[in-house]
């Protein structure tokens, strides 16, 4: 195993994105870490083991570990330089050498923010779907029955748009261009992005969404279309019914001419 670790020197310090410590860590502690979502806020329970010690003597123990946190996700396993990292939605590890901790640990911590992010999204997208199929006919043509439906078709164009931009934001995050000269947390993120597979799921939700927004925006430009031909409907007959009242004065002007 390679344990030549990438220079450090060349990293910032990220901003922190969950309220975890990112103080020195010296030896083995569990420590619950709540990262804020988009649908709800999620408690991660993270080991973390500062040590020089060969990570091969702490693989099964924290493999086990991670198991027995009952999480229905196989784990993904990263052995870089000299760092062990294990991960799923419910328990993480991060095992590495004391002077490289705080910074493997923030990229650790960024990737599950992100990684949130993008499940929150992918798990609203059902919901969406459902009310896709429902509302494929107001997206080619609007009845007066429809009018009560016109808010609620409203509201959903600007789910699916908020979820679009929140997509959109995240996207930095996920096309991040590998570190030159490369160092241990840069390339801690890019492994685990690859691993989850965040720019194939970035990829999927946006065509789909892309395609839920297009509906809407048709359906959308169906309500228009609807309101204005009302309201012309309405301006028509109000034109007829001067013109229907002129004539009857000028009726009622001509007989009494006529009488006299």
């Amino acid at each position: 195993m390679n344990t030549n670790v990438p220079p450090d020197s060349q990293e910032d310090d990220p901003a922190g994105s969950t309220n975890a410590s990112t103080n020195s860590h010296h030896g083995r502690h569990v420590e619950e870490v709540r990262f804020p979502s988009i649908s709800e806020q999620k408690a991660v329970e993270f080991l973390k083991i500062a040590t020089d010690d060969p990570i091969e003597s702490h693989f099964n123990d924290c493999i086990t570990w991670v198991n027995s946190g009952q999480s229905c996700d196989k784990p993904i396993v990263l052995e870089l330089y000299g760092t062990l990292v294990v991960w799923t939605p419910i328990r993480m590890v991060l095992v590495t050498a004391p002077r490289h901790f705080k910074k493997a640990e923030q990229a650790i911590l960024d990737f599950t923010t992100t990684v949130f992010e993008v499940s929150a999204i992918e798990h609203a997208l059902p919901s969406a779907w459902e009310h896709y199929e429902n509302d494929l006919s107001s997206g080619f043509l609007f009845h007066d029955s429809d009018k009560e439906s016109a808010a609620a078709l409203a509201h959903r164009y600007k789910q699916a748009m908020s979820l679009a931009g929140k997509l959109s934001r995240l996207s930095p995050h996920i096309h991040l261009a590998p570190e030159h000269p490369p160092t241990l947390a840069g390339q801690l993120g890019e492994r685990l992005r690859d691993r989850s597979r965040l720019v194939d799921r970035e990829e999927f939700a946006s065509e789909q969404l892309d395609t839920i927004i297009r509906l809407y925006e048709t359906t959308g430009q169906r309500v228009s279309e609807y309101v204005l031909a009302q309201r012309e409907y309405v301006l028509i007959w109000a034109i007829v019914f001067l013109l229907a009242a002129e004539i009857v004065l000028l009726l009622v002007d001509l007989i009494s001419t006529a009488g006299n």
